[in-house]
């Protein structure tokens, strides 16, 4: 037996009651429910169908409230799930165990275990329920040898698992037998578990759903995490859809808020009853969303005698629902029987989850529990699974230390910048923790901040610009006697394969970092020349003399007598081939001066321009020149920054002065 903190119990005796839920698991016919209404006076067996039958089929829910440890009234409010034992509605069992704080596993003394008991057993251990209590039911069919003999084997088939070292209480429902015991160990149990911090985040995994006649859509199921009041606004997630809380109730009551450890029912309005399914989930806005790539890691039970094979379709119960997926091995080939291993699991349809969710693995026909595990990364992107830093990366994602979860959630979010409650989704913390965590990142200087108030991780800039020079450098490869790519079909490039508006960032970033050089309308990789023929080599050179002893009034590109005697398309791979070279600066179409002569006018402009305003006739009288020969100079200088028109006049720009 557990003994209870004196914390737990100072918390009831001051009139705070301790709110968990149990769920019951066993075989079929070993009398849950029956158990379930000799301790609650409510009969889960709500369907006509299953009253007749004697038999759960669907989820059956009661209340218990149990006294302290001091006698002290309602100090546990016990929340009850019964589920069905049969083989078919192990679906609905799994359903009916999520969210519970204790398992009450149900073993009858006249059938012993049975084969549900033991996939039940399988299914609880894999969900991690590692508090609850073992009921030996109808003992009074049976003589105290007997309970012995289902003691034992209770104790046999729990050993390993976290179900070990739960208590066991041989009880029946018709006489009352152990009815007592029952309730005092419930209760210790429940105030011996940890206290749930609430939280900011709220979930509710939806069992039911059904509309009232002048209320509307009325959805319950068990708190997850959070708490909720009416007025609130949640998002039905998948697919998706804002709805707002008119009413919360719990047991049948009107509250004003509902918390961990209790059920709830609450009156939704903004959404039809028909956009809701069983499986579905309510939760703060923002916090989860839908995705057909789930990452997690699964232990395959080890009484299954062979491995399973990667890419084979399995059915996943999480939550309350049930989905096919392709279960994929990351790093491998197979499950090995009682081995861990990284998986991605490819499903039907989009699914939402969060970071540690726990579930069950069930073969395609729905006959055989194969094992379970927890979600690593609740929102995925197909990944390729013999990639080495596939592994690695699925790897840090599911580390013990939440700053390296965070980080590689950040690397992998791209140029998203998620927020800190996406962030606490997919890393398994509150979001305050996620904002101090992202903060701590920052500081290390992992991050980059760009347009927009984006913050990206670094790995993620230097990918996008490696990817953008390996662009580039094919490119120069298919076509060397081209000066390079236009400017704005490479910022088009980068704006696709990051964030739109983020091209022009990225191009800037690399041309600062003298990675790629500007070659008039082009853009080239700063190792690229274009390849050139001896003709098209000693054609460039006379260009070049010819601009150069032209001064800052070259002739026109028709006048030159490089040019005059060439047929159109040879001009035309020549002016190319000039803009390429750096002894030439191109101010206009088919217009060029030499780069001395260039910078010998940024001196003179900057002499004119010294800390006022200045006129082009000041410019042409300093440089002896007509207005016909300045004017497109200093509409260059315009262009590139170097100057600024204002009016009749123009002025230094910082990158002049």
């Amino acid at each position: 037996m557990a003994n209870v903190p004196d914390k737990a119990a100072a918390a009831s005796v001051a009139g705070q009651p301790r709110y968990c839920i149990l769920g019951t698991a066993g075989h079929i016919d070993h009398g849950k429910s029956a158990l379930v209404k000799a301790l609650t006076g409510t009969d889960p067996d709500r369907l006509p169908e299953e009253q007749a039958r004697g038999m759960t089929i669907e989820l059956g829910f009661a209340h218990l409230n149990l006294p302290g440890p001091s006698g002290e009234k309602d100090a546990v409010r016990v929340g009850i799930v019964d589920v069905p034992g049969h083989e078919r509605f192990v679906r609905t069992m799994v359903a009916g165990a999520t969210g519970i704080d204790l398992g009450m596993l149900v073993v009858a003394a006249d059938d012993g275990v049975m084969p549900q008991t033991r996939e039940h057993v399988d299914i609880l251990d894999l969900l991690g329920v590692r508090t609850g209590l073992v009921a030996i039911s109808k003992a009074d069919l049976v003589p105290p040898d007997r309970i012995q003999i289902v003691r034992s084997q209770i104790t046999a088939l729990v050993q390993g698992t976290t179900l070990a070292a739960w208590p066991i209480v041989p009880t029946s429902a018709k006489t009352r037998q152990g009815l007592d015991e029952l309730c005092s160990t419930i209760a210790r149990l429940a105030l011996a578990l940890p206290p749930r911090d609430a939280g900011s985040i709220f979930r509710l995994a939806i069992d039911r759903v059904f509309a009232i006649h002048g209320r509307g859509t009325v959805v319950t199921g068990s708190v997850l995490a959070g708490k909720i009041a009416p007025g609130a606004t949640l998002e039905l997630q998948p697919p998706c859809v804002s709805c707002k809380v008119r009413e919360v109730q719990t047991h049948g009551a009107a509250v004003q808020a509902v918390g961990p450890g209790q059920r709830a029912a609450l009156n939704l309005t903004g959404i039809d009853r028909e956009q809701i399914e069983r499986g579905m989930e309510l939760a703060t806005p923002g916090y989860l969303a839908g995705s057909r790539y789930v990452d997690a890691k699964i232990r395959l039970l080890s009484r299954r005698e062979k491995p399973l094979p990667s890419h084979r379709l399995v059915r996943i119960s999480m939550g309350t629902s049930e989905t096919m997926a392709m279960l994929v091995v990351v790093g491998g080939t197979k499950l090995e029987p009682g081995k861990d291993a990284l998986v991605q699991l490819r499903f039907e349809r989009p699914v939402c989850a969060a970071f540690g969710e726990r579930f069950i693995l069930r073969n395609e026909t729905a006959q055989a529990t194969l094992g379970g595990g927890h979600v690593v990364r609740p929102i995925s992107r197909r990944v390729r699974p013999k990639h080495p830093d596939e592994l690695e990366a699925l790897q840090r994602s599911e580390a013990s230390d939440a700053f390296v979860r965070l980080e590689e959630a950040v690397r992998r979010a791209g140029f998203q910048s998620p927020n800190a409650v996406r962030l606490a989704c997919e890393v398994g913390i509150q979001p305050d923790e996620a904002a101090k965590l992202m903060e701590k990142l920052r500081q290390s200087g992992r991050l980059t901040p760009l347009s927009g108030g984006r913050v990206i991780h670094k790995d993620t800039i230097e990918a996008i610009q490696h990817r953008a020079l390996a662009y580039l450098t094919r490119h120069h490869a298919m076509n060397p006697l081209e000066p390079g790519i236009l400017r704005d079909r490479f910022v088009g490039w980068i704006d696709k394969r990051s964030a739109a508006g983020l091209g022009k960032t990225i191009f800037e970033r690399l041309e600062t970092g003298k990675l790629i050089v500007a070659r008039g309308p082009y853009i080239a990789h700063h190792e690229f020349k274009p390849a050139m023929s001896a003709e098209d080599s000693a054609l460039l050179e006379k260009l070049v003399k010819e601009v150069e002893a032209g001064g800052l009034d070259p002739p026109t590109w028709s006048a030159m007598k490089t040019t005059a005697a060439l047929a159109k398309q040879r001009a035309k791979v020549l002016e190319e081939l000039a803009k390429c070279d750096k002894r030439l600066v191109p101010i206009g179409p088919q217009q060029f001066v030499s780069a001395g002569a260039m910078a010998r006018l940024k001196e003179t402009v900057r002499k004119v321009g010294q800390g006022r305003h200045f006129k082009l006739a000041e410019v042409r009288d300093e440089l002896q020149l007509s207005r016909r020969a300045v004017q497109p100079l200093l509409e260059y200088l315009d262009r590139i920054h170097f100057t600024r028109r204002v009016g009749d006049e123009r002025v230094l720009m910082e990158g002049g002065r």
